[in-house]
């Protein structure tokens, strides 16, 4: 029986790819920062282990006698450097495959810095020489309950600058369903998949918040100052600031409206559509 490391386990992506690994033929861990998240992890069978990117050797010891990683990384600077870490621990301790949550439009010399920062892992991975299956999600329906359910139950509504554009919105159950397939398997090896979700605009996800809810939920189309503003007023950092105000331009510009089938050719199912996203979350709204 194989044996799998979850990096950022404790996060949606993380968590979504522990779900996905339940039932599985294989021996899940998952990294962990501190003991208080042993509980959570533990929840979904699998076995914490302390993890600390600021100490290698953490990382070292946590990847012996592991087969394969999956790997997410928070929204940060220079993600590279810990799929780096990664990717070295794992070749030293003869891992033989990596899975690697990235983004959208990836690309090193991409547009905008989160492209570019996704994109710079996925060289590294690419040109290390390991097996590799990689996942590019789009945005995720659970943003509306990490960054828009105050507003939801408080005003009846949610506030984005992102125009009418369409949008393609991901379940992050979805990516980790994909990921426990991939991460059990040597079929996807050497791919790389585009998890996109459905397409909405904002209006359309209000009404089927609206339908879900039996209350009228409006769309904000907010200024890109306002948005800029309100985000530095709760304390997020200006770099954070500066990424999310470049995604949310892109997104006004429709360049995130598209679909890809890699979930239905793999699955043989539809991606989660929003309505029964918020029903199944409704009482996140409530």
């Amino acid at each position: 029986m194989e044996k799998i490391m979850v990096l950022g386990a404790t996060g949606n992506i993380g968590t979504a790819v522990l779900k996905g690994l339940q039932g599985k033929n294989a021996l899940v861990y998952a990294g962990i920062r501190s003991d208080v998240d042993s509980g959570k992890v533990n929840t979904y069978g699998a076995q914490p282990v302390r993890v600390d990117f600021t100490q290698p050797e953490s990382l070292q010891d946590a990847l012996k006698g592991m087969h394969r990683v999956f790997l997410v990384t928070p929204l940060m600077e220079n993600p590279e450097v810990i799929t780096r870490l990664v990717i070295d621990a794992a070749r030293q301790n003869g891992l033989k495959h990596i899975v690697r949550s990235t983004a959208t439009g990836a690309d090193s010399e991409g547009h905008i810095r989160m492209a570019r920062w996704a994109g710079a892992s996925e060289d590294l991975i690419k040109s290390s020489g390991m097996n590799y299956t990689i996942l590019r999600p789009y945005q995720f329906l659970q943003n509306f309950i990490n960054f828009h359910s105050h507003s939801i139950r408080n005003y009846a509504g949610f506030y984005v600058p992102n125009g009418q554009a369409r949008m393609s919105v991901l379940d992050v159950r979805d990516l980790g369903e994909i990921a426990a397939i991939a991460l059990t398997s040597d079929d996807h090896f050497g791919k790389v998949y585009e998890l996109s979700g459905l397409s909405y605009t904002n209006d359309e996800l209000a009404e089927a918040l609206s339908t879900v809810l039996e209350k009228k939920i409006s769309y904000v189309d907010v200024s890109e100052d306002k948005a800029r503003e309100s985000m530095l007023a709760n304390q997020m950092p200006e770099w954070m600031v500066d990424a999310m105000m470049e995604l949310n331009g892109i997104i006004k510009q429709g360049w995130t409206n598209m679909y890809s089938d890699d979930y239905r050719s793999i699955t043989g199912k539809e991606y989660t559509s929003a309505q029964t996203f918020f029903e199944e979350n409704k009482l996140a709204f409530v």
